[in-house]
């Protein structure tokens, strides 16, 4: 849970960049997460539908909820066939028992789990699946971890959801009483390609990166580029980018 909510709504600012340089997860992560069928699906804090967009192929119906208005247009615009609510993961704009997954992408670091939850199996019918994924580069690769480590170092901040990922993969991390199934978990690999200045922008897709002032974005760029294209493996011209899906999944008791 983040103790700056304006944080939590700054990525608006960048709400197009972020749908076109963040990845979304791979399809196998989902056949892992969703139940079978084509269930009922709650994205919940779902962005510009990165993954929303991947749910409505596989879903009988989804329901988007995103607290920013400007994400939820480019939400929208790129998943007409969901149903898109402003809401949060503490205030789900949706009547108890209503569906069969709720899923979390790159979205948990920002809610209070101790409100969120609750909420989650409220709207959870008995036996529904809850899923937390984090698709992020994998920074078990060594120049990736120094090209991270070097931004957040700029930033001023430090890997935080590498360090929730670390605890929430070390043991049990559910509330007790939670009205889940202790989560199993789940890593998907792959290897993506981007341009170098695709590596950069994804990072300026960060939201304190989005409060940095223009120049010092612009500035920050540049290094970023520069660090890609002396460290970085390529192939055709082009990044060779290890990517990490991380995943957890349990059952609403009851």
């Amino acid at each position: 849970m983040t103790d700056q909510p304006g944080l939590a709504v700054s990525f608006g600012a960048a709400a197009q960049d972020y749908d076109r340089y963040r990845m979304g997860p791979p399809a196998q992560a989902l056949d892992w997460l969703l139940p079978a069928g084509r269930p009922d699906v709650l994205d919940l804090g779902a962005g510009t539908g990165l993954l929303t967009r991947q749910l409505a192929d596989r879903a009988g119906r989804v329901v988007a909820v995103e607290p920013d208005a400007r994400m939820r247009e480019v939400l929208a615009g790129n998943c007409p066939g969901a149903d898109v609510l402003d809401g949060t993961g503490e205030h789900i704009p949706l009547p108890a028992a209503h569906v069969d997954a709720v899923t979390v992408s790159a979205a948990w670091h920002w809610m209070d789990p101790a409100a969120a939850l609750p909420e989650i199996a409220r709207v959870l019918r008995p036996g529904g699946t809850f899923g937390i994924l984090y698709t992020r580069r994998d920074r078990r690769v060594p120049w990736l971890d120094a090209l991270d480590g070097y931004v957040h170092d700029e930033m001023g901040t430090d890997d935080r959801i590498g360090d929730l990922i670390t605890r929430m993969n070390s043991g049990p991390w559910l509330p007790v009483g939670a009205p889940f199934t202790e989560p199993r978990t789940r890593t998907v690999t792959w290897t993506a390609e981007a341009t170098t200045e695709e590596v950069a922008a994804m990072f300026a897709t960060y939201s304190r990166f989005i409060a940095l002032p223009a120049d010092r974005r612009r500035e920050l760029t540049a290094r970023i580029e520069a660090k890609v294209r002396a460290t970085a493996e390529f192939r055709d011209g082009r990044v060779r980018l290890p990517m990490a899906c991380y995943l957890w999944r349990a059952r609403r008791a009851g």
